[in-house]
């Protein structure tokens, strides 16, 4: 994927002014071209040092700037290579004089994710802890964050090590009995035996059963505020996110298209989608705000159906007309200033237990809303298991889940020990893949060309 021998450089700070920027180089040359731009009082040589002085064209002897020059000889940096740093001011023009310079002495520009690469091939990470580096650049929210960097700091691969060796254990037991069965090995203990698979299984699916929380964690949670016009879709949204995001008018229809708006919530991003009322439409540019709006209700972690308590019939309508998923649906009854009942989902024949009722215009009610959408999340807390977050692990942990489902058949069965190796081998493998053993180079691409360059 790449060329390897090559010294590579990119600016690593993100494009614009800044107050500093960096241009980050990696490989053998990284030394020798520092020394060819960077111009100081003090002599330099290849050992791990700070220091203060200009930057220079090696062409033409221009000062492009003053700043400072770090070194990192390998293997203890980031890559495991030689590698220095230009620390110079943060204008564009500045970093991209650095870039031409090395560029000139041979460095090439990084392709995405190409430091990031050169580390897990060189064994600084494994690439769960690579994975965790892109997500926690791109980590939006203070939970995104933390388990981003529990997995960096090897929280998923240390809870994936030992199942892999046990899986790899267990197949070894077999192949041993399928090896050297005239040998006088003694017979397998099966309960024993069992009682392994069933540890390791239980773990994975536990895993495997973290992923919703894992997605909302680092995608954040998308929550679409839906209904018949009029009803306060939109005087919901502004309340919640605290300002007047959406236009709101006593006209039905006013919202012809999504409108988004972000808050966080426990350290999470919660998208906020308010879409156009949903009821019979002829205007064409209703008709497809409505599409959008139905979209939308298929993507969404969780649906707020909101109705209006001075007038539930129009809604309640709606809601038999169509078929919204009961496990992501809550019914919230807005304008409650408007009734003195003090339910007013009874008689409606809706679970009372997905109902809550709120004032838009009195706020009235509002936390009750906020407070279940903080339930809904369940992030988790410093010091709690890791979860997993990407859809690469989750198909993986799938896989070996599916073998050892088959294992257990064949065992059941009575089948031969060949085929149950052949499971376990398959097992072992999957979960080997979602720390970076036996990937195709396709899958490495993928991974990495995600990255931003010069990380």
């Amino acid at each position: 994927m790449y060329v390897l021998e090559d010294t590579i450089c990119a600016i690593a700070t993100p494009a614009g002014v800044g107050g500093i920027g960096i241009v980050r180089v990696s490989g053998e040359k990284a030394f020798p071209l520092a020394k060819k731009i960077f111009v100081s009082s003090h002599s330099f040589e290849l050992k791990r040092q700070v220091l203060f002085g200009k930057f220079g064209s090696p062409s033409t002897g221009e000062i492009l700037d003053e700043g400072i020059l770090l070194v990192m000889p390998k293997p203890h940096s980031y890559t495991t290579e030689d590698v220095v740093e230009f620390h110079a001011h943060g204008s564009p023009t500045v970093l991209e004089k650095l870039m031409e310079a090395l560029v000139s002495l041979g460095a090439r520009p990084a392709e995405p994710g190409e430091f990031t690469y050169r580390a897990f091939l060189n064994g600084r990470l494994d690439l769960t802890q690579a994975e965790a580096v892109e997500a926690l650049v791109s980590a939006q929210g203070e939970a995104a964050r933390r388990q981003a960097l529990r997995q960096l700091t090897g929280g998923l691969a240390a809870h994936l090590e030992p199942l892999e060796e046990s899986l790899k254990s267990l197949y070894l037991k077999i192949e041993a009995r399928l090896e050297f069965s005239e040998d006088g090995i003694p017979l397998l203990d099966l309960e024993k035996f069992k009682k392994e698979a069933a540890a390791v299984e239980a773990e994975l699916r536990k895993l495997l059963e973290s992923y919703h929380q894992g997605k909302i964690i680092r995608e954040g949670l998308a929550v679409a505020l839906v209904g018949p016009p009029n009803v306060g879709k939109s005087s919901l949204l502004n309340a919640l996110l605290g300002t007047q995001r959406a236009i709101v008018t006593p006209l039905a229809g006013t919202t012809r298209d999504v409108v988004e708006g972000e808050i966080l919530l426990k350290g999470v991003k919660v998208r906020l989608f308010d879409t156009a009322g949903i009821r019979e439409a002829q205007n064409v540019v209703e008709v497809e705000g409505i599409r959008r709006s139905r979209q939308v209700i298929e993507e969404a972690d969780i649906l707020f159906w909101i109705i209006d308590a001075s007038n539930p019939q129009e809604s309640l309508e709606e809601i038999k007309k169509n078929k919204l998923p009961a496990d992501r649906t809550w019914f919230l009854f807005n304008k409650n200033d408007l009734v003195k009942r003090g339910r007013p989902w009874e008689s409606t024949g809706l679970d009372p237990k997905r109902c809550l009722s709120l004032s838009c215009q009195t706020k009235e009610g509002l936390d009750k809303v906020v407070e279940k959408i903080e339930a809904l999340i369940q992030a988790p807390t410093v010091g709690e298991d890791v979860v997993l977050t990407s859809t690469r692990h989750l198909v993986e942990a799938r896989n070996a889940l599916d073998a050892l489902d088959r294992l257990r058949g064949l065992i059941n069965r009575k089948e031969s020990y060949d085929l149950w190796a052949e499971e376990l081998r398959e097992a072992a493998l999957a979960v080997g893949r979602i720390r970076g053993r036996n990937l195709p180079a396709t899958a490495f691409e993928e991974i990495f060309t995600k990255f931003c360059i010069g990380k």
